[in-house]
């Protein structure tokens, strides 16, 4: 059983590679094939035909049939194959012998030529190929009514035989620069998926940024808050050392989320941008109390028609804040910082100011390195403005989103 099988493996495996083969060469083959035809058609039509008392009928064929057989080649040498058929039919019509199926091959000759060349060319081929009917008519002594036919005929049957050759070589132009456009589409292709993936990568690096700083800085503010409470207020102490805590599982929480987000994105075929949950405005009070109880007072107002705003908006509202307080609590020992969210009727106007204590010396700017380029790149996407620069003994952010008048009420 186990030969029968491979015998039929062996034997699907050759009719594949039989069949490749064939169509690999199927141009060839459809050359022989038509040459074969012509061949036996020329030699049966002499065989039947009339033919000089002086010469037996096969005498043309040992000149016909060798002409006919150069179509094999007609892809490679095109033009001498022409040369050939045309100078072996105007002998044989000078003869007045028959020429069975040359006026044939000397149309397919043609088609050859003019099929790889320009215009220019189809009409030297032209005239050259009028030849042979012009011949035809001084050898037969043809009245005027027979000329002109016959003229007329050769004429037409090379318009119609150029014509084509001309259509098939304007399609391969056009099948080529579609096969060009179709390869510079597919390196387009790419190179959007590339550009996507960086764009990807860098808003995934902003996410990392923005979870990771703000969560140690509060860590780091929780720890400093029970460190100095340590010994004076043990009960204060042992309730920052739980938020701490909370602070911390939260921070790895959020981080494992993303992480799991990145590593099913691919599985599942999801858009990063419909990771859920999404942080919103509607976090900005939890963001605000967890930072609550160190040197820096912190007061946070709403102003204008609060309601619900795009998702874009809401998450690069929320970034934007948790930035800014991020940067508050590395640059700024103590003093008091104050949080504003402006709704207006087409933008949101955030607003994050901070002024230092007393005896602390203002930063020159709180916000370095990718802090800032993470922002401006945030808000540039939405169409928005971002500005950051001292102030008298402190600091002020202010960032102005776009949102639609008609969003939802809160």
């Amino acid at each position: 059983m186990v030969d029968h099988a491979l015998g039929r493996t062996a034997a699907a495996t050759s009719r594949t590679g039989l069949w490749a083969w064939l169509v690999e060469h199927r141009a060839v083959l459809g050359d022989i094939a038509f040459v074969l035809v012509l061949a036996v058609a020329h030699g049966f039509d002499l065989s039947i035909g009339e033919h000089p008392p002086w010469m037996d009928w096969w005498w043309p064929m040992v000149v016909s049939v060798p002409a006919t057989a150069m179509l094999v080649l007609r892809r490679r040498m095109p033009w001498t194959v022409l040369l050939v058929v045309l100078a072996v039919t105007v002998a044989l019509t000078l003869l007045k012998l028959y020429i069975g199926g040359l006026n044939l091959a000397i149309l397919v000759a043609i088609y050859s030529v003019c099929v790889r060349g320009s215009l220019v060319v189809a009409v030297v081929v032209g005239l050259i190929a009028m030849v042979y009917p012009v011949t035809e008519m001084v050898v037969y002594e043809m009245t005027p009514v027979e000329s002109f036919l016959r003229i007329t005929g050769g004429v037409v049957n090379l318009v119609m035989v150029i014509g084509w050759a001309l259509a098939m070589q304007v399609g391969r132009r056009r099948a080529a620069q579609l096969e060009q456009t179709l390869a510079m589409l597919d390196d387009a292709r790419d190179q959007l998926a590339r550009d996507a993936a960086a764009v990807e990568r860098a808003r995934i690096a902003r996410e990392f940024h923005d979870i990771v700083s703000h969560n140690l800085s509060v860590v780091a503010l929780r720890a400093g808050v029970a460190r100095a409470l340590i010994d004076r207020d043990r009960e204060h102490a042992r309730q920052t050392l739980q938020e701490l805590e909370q602070s911390s599982r939260s921070a790895l929480g959020e981080m494992r989320h993303l992480l799991n987000a990145l590593r099913d994105r691919n599985s599942a075929g999801q858009d990063p941008m419909d990771w859920q949950p999404m942080p919103g405005l509607d976090g900005v009070d939890a963001l605000i109390d967890s930072v609550r109880g160190g040197q820096v007072e912190w007061r946070f107002d709403r102003r204008g028609q609060v309601r619900e705003l795009g998702s874009g908006v809401e998450v690069t509202a929320y970034r934007i804040v948790q930035e800014a307080m991020t940067n508050v609590l590395k640059h700024a020992g103590s003093g008091r910082a104050r949080v504003v969210l402006d709704y207006g009727p087409s933008a949101l106007r955030i607003e994050v100011t901070n002024l230092v204590g007393a005896g602390e010396v203002p930063p020159v700017s709180h916000l370095s390195g990718h802090g800032l380029i993470g922002l401006r790149e945030r808000v540039a996407l939405l169409g928005g403005t971002l500005t950051a620069h001292p102030i008298l003994n402190g600091f002020h952010l202010e960032a102005v989103l776009p949102c639609g008048e008609n969003s939802d009420l809160a």
